[in-house]
């Protein structure tokens, strides 16, 4: 457990990680990055190197796989050239996602702080989420990615509230690092070796925690 005195009643904004939170992305994430490795004969990743690029941008995940074995400027035409779009229908939805941001719709803001880069908005267009938040926060909009608070205080800055009106909702050690260094409550999500103010299994346990019905 963390140091925070969580208080429900002062909850103005749940903001949520994309990946692992709002939707199971291993799957796309294993295609794409060995679709990859595999345009340079090289082999699939192992697991961790899979769990490294699960919680890292793009970018990161990149760096990480080939720097050092593949020029990466022949990397980054591989990847331009890879189309995306594909791996988005494959992406496995939360199943109460949508319902619980409904649930919070008239009590709190919603937001996402997620490392994904330009991928996010065509995922938030192929599962009708657009009205669902009032700002997406992506590793593009800020200097500095998670675990680097950047997104969090840009979520404060945006909606002026405070540290302590924020309820995070992450699965890895980078949102538990960000929330932590954001000074934000955070839930860890289906994540139990993680350090967080609370542990969840559902995301309606969220509204629920809000005394939301």
């Amino acid at each position: 457990m963390t140091n925070h005195a969580l208080q429900p009643d002062a909850i103005r904004v749940v903001a949520f990680d994309c990946d692992g939170v709002m939707f199971d992305t291993e799957a796309t994430n294993r295609v794409y990055y060995n679709a990859i490795l595999e345009q340079f004969n090289l082999p699939p990743m192992s697991e961790a190197q899979f769990r490294y690029v699960h919680m890292a941008t793009a970018g990161e995940g990149l760096d990480h796989l080939f720097r050092g074995r593949v020029e990466m400027d022949k990397v980054r035409a591989v990847t331009s050239a890879y189309d995306y779009a594909s791996l988005i229908p494959h992406m496995k939805i939360e199943a109460t996602l949508i319902p619980v941001l409904k649930k919070l719709g008239p009590h709190c803001q919603r937001a996402i702080a997620t490392n994904r880069a330009n991928s996010m908005e065509s995922v938030i267009a192929f599962y009708g989420l657009a009205d669902l938040f009032e700002l997406v926060v992506t590793s593009m909009d800020v200097e500095h990615a998670k675990p680097a608070p950047d997104q969090l205080f840009k979520i404060m800055d945006h909606f002026k509230v405070s540290a302590e009106e924020i309820l995070y909702i992450g699965d890895a050690s980078t949102d538990q690092q960000a929330a932590k260094a954001a000074g934000v409550p955070f839930v860890a999500f289906r994540s139990p070796e993680l350090e967080a103010d609370i542990h969840m299994n559902n995301l309606d346990e969220i509204p629920a925690f809000m005394g939301i019905s």
